[in-house]
C-alpha cells in the first residue's frame, strides 16, 4: 500500500526536492520507464518500483492503473508516460522511438498549440519512414490526432476508480477484493492483431470513431444519420456492431466456425467482453478475442465501401475476409506457425 502511495505522490508532485532526487539518480540513457529506476542501484526505491511492475490486478499490471491527463503538456512525458492509452506510446509505437532524438521530451513539445489549431513537432534522426514505420505513423497520428491541449496544468489519474481520484481506501479494496474496474474503459489489447485494429476497437469503445450519430451530435449536417447498412436505427457505434442485421448475421457465423453458442450483444462493450464467456480458454480464447475485433474492423470497412463507394455489402465478403486476415495474422503474429488453413476452418487452434 505505501508502494502505491509513493508512486502516486511521484507523479502527481514531480516539481518537489525528493522527485528531483530520484530523477536525477535513477534517469539513465538506457532506461525508458515511466518510473526511472536504475537497475544497477538497489535500495527503497528499486523495491518500490519492482512492486509496481510485479503486481497484477485482474491480470493486468497494477502500474496501468497510472495515467496521465493532458493539460497545458508541460508535465507529461510524450513517449514514456501513459497519457493517450494505458500503455506509453514507446510501447505502441516502438520503431518511432528509436527515431526520436529527445526521448524524454513533454506532450508540449511535440503537440504545439497555434491561432491555426493543433499542429506537430517531430523530430527525428532521419528523414523519411520505412514501410512499418509510415504504418505507426498513421497510428500514432490517430491517437493523437484527437487531444486538445489547455492552459491547465497536467493531472495524473487513477483509473482504479470510477472517478479517477486516488484513495487509500480504494486501493484497499481492490487489492483486497480484486474488484472490477472494468467500467473505467481500459482497452484489453490484443496482441495478435495489428495496431490499426486495436485502435480501432479502443476508439470504437470511447465512441469515438466518425458514425452517423456522432458527427451529428458534433452540429455537423449529416442528411441521413441512419445506419448505411440495414437503414432500421440511427447508426450508433452499439447499432453498427451488435444490433444491425449485417453485424448480428456475421456474429452468427462467426460463432458456428469457432463452434461457440450463438453470440448475443447488445451492445459494443458486450463484444470486447464476449471472450470471457464463451466457455473458450487458452489460446482459443485470445485468438476468438482478436477475431471478434477484425470483424468489427471488417465491418467499419464494408460500411465505408458502401458510403464512400457505393460498393454494395455482401456477408459472405465480410466473413470471408474476417477468416483470410485472422488466419494470417494469428500464423505470423501469434506464435502459430504450424497452423494450417484447415485447421483454421474447422477453429482447431492447438
Amino acid at each position: 500500500m505505501v508502494q502505491i502511495l509513493t508512486i502516486w505522490r511521484f507523479k502527481k508532485d514531480r516539481d518537489s526536492l525528493w522527485c528531483r532526487v530520484i530523477e536525477a539518480i535513477h534517469t539513465t540513457n538506457r532506461s525508458w520507464d515511466f518510473l526511472p529506476t536504475h537497475k544497477a542501484l538497489n535500495g527503497v526505491w528499486s523495491n518500490i518500483s519492482k512492486t509496481i511492475s510485479r503486481t497484477l490486478v485482474l491480470g493486468m499490471p497494477l502500474r496501468r492503473c497510472f495515467k496521465g491527463n493532458a493539460g497545458n503538456g508541460n508535465g507529461i512525458n510524450f513517449w514514456i508516460d501513459p497519457w493517450v492509452l494505458n500503455l506509453p506510446l514507446k510501447d505502441v509505437c516502438p520503431r518511432l522511438f528509436r527515431l526520436e532524438v529527445n526521448k524524454r521530451c513533454k506532450v508540449s513539445e511535440r503537440l504545439i498549440n497555434s491561432v491555426s489549431g493543433l499542429h506537430y513537432e517531430w523530430k527525428w534522426k532521419k528523414t523519411g519512414f520505412s514501410g512499418e514505420e509510415h504504418a505507426e505513423w498513421q497510428v500514432l497520428i490517430a491517437l493523437v490526432g484527437s487531444v486538445v491541449l489547455t492552459d491547465s496544468t497536467d493531472k495524473w489519474t487513477w483509473v482504479g476508480s470510477g472517478n479517477g481520484s486516488f484513495s487509500v481506501g480504494d486501493v484497499r479494496k481492490m487489492l483486497q477484493t480484486d474488484l472490477d474496474f472494468s467500467q473505467s474503459s481500459v482497452f484489453e489489447w490484443c496482441k495478435w492483431i495489428p495496431k490499426k485494429c486495436n485502435i480501432f476497437g479502443w476508439r470504437a469503445e470511447m465512441g469515438r470513431i466518425p458514425t452517423a450519430a456522432a458527427l451529428s451530435r458534433r452540429n455537423i449536417h449529416i442528411p441521413d444519420v441512419s445506419c448505411p447498412l440495414c437503414g432500421d436505427a440511427d447508426e450508433t457505434v452499439d447499432h453498427l456492431f451488435s444490433g444491425c442485421i449485417v453485424s448480428s448475421v456475421l456474429w452468427h457465423r462467426i460463432s458456428t466456425w469457432c463452434k461457440i453458442q450463438n453470440l448475443f450483444a447488445f451492445s459494443f462493450k458486450d463484444l470486447l467482453e464476449a471472450h470471457n464467456y464463451v466457455g473458450l480458454t487458452g489460446k482459443s480464447k485470445d485468438i476468438f478475442y482478436g477475431i471478434v475485433i477484425i470483424g468489427c474492423w471488417s465491418i467499419w470497412k464494408a460500411r465505408n465501401n458502401l458510403k464512400f463507394q457505393q460498393k454494395k455489402v455482401k456477408m459472405d465478403d465480410i466473413f470471408s475476409e474476417v477468416k483470410v486476415l485472422g488466419f494470417l495474422w494469428a500464423k505470423n503474429r501469434a506464435k502459430l506457425a504450424s497452423l494450417s488453413w484447415d485447421n483454421w476452418c474447422k477453429f482447431v487452434i492447438m
